[in-house]
């Protein structure tokens, strides 16, 4: 009995750890497409965050709030509310789709321009605000990285 209660105790006391911020991993399948040849032109970019939630319960994602630059040039800023859940100790995948106006990537946007651009530099820079039972924490992303423009 007295080797349960231990064990019982031992439970509480891990379960009542503070919990710990969920980590970003990466971004993969990242792609830019439905690209718009008409004013005002745009592209859109698509990707899968990748999450690491290391608590021993689950979370629920309620808001993404960060900001997208390409070629080291701010593009836009994406705030959106969402409703996605966390599972415990495991790795999450939360999708990603903003549309980017090539006016901000190329200051005087022509068709040449857009057909020479071989590789794009991008960079995702926020925060995703995850809640974790009665706790609200907000998760730091920061992500670089460079992909071959399908045009």
């Amino acid at each position: 009995m007295k080797h349960v209660m231990i064990l019982l105790a031992s439970l509480c006391i891990l379960a009542c750890e503070a919990p710990q911020e969920p980590t970003f991993l990466k971004l993969e399948n990242v792609s830019f497409n439905s690209l718009v040849l008409k004013k005002p032109y745009s592209v859109t970019l698509k990707a899968d965050a990748i999450f690491h939630n290391p608590n021993v319960l689950g979370a629920k994602i309620t808001e993404m709030d960060f900001d997208v630059f390409i070629n080291d040039k701010k593009t836009t800023q994406v705030r959106q509310d969402v409703t996605a859940t966390m599972p415990a100790n495991s790795d999450f995948t939360l999708p990603i789709e903003c549309k980017i106006p090539l006016k901000e990537v190329f200051e005087d946007l022509k068709l040449k321009d857009l057909l020479s651009a071989k590789v794009l530099k991008y960079k995702m820079d926020g925060h995703l605000k995850i809640g974790l039972g009665n706790l609200e924490v907000k998760v730091p992303v920061t992500y670089e990285g460079e992909e071959k423009a399908r045009m």
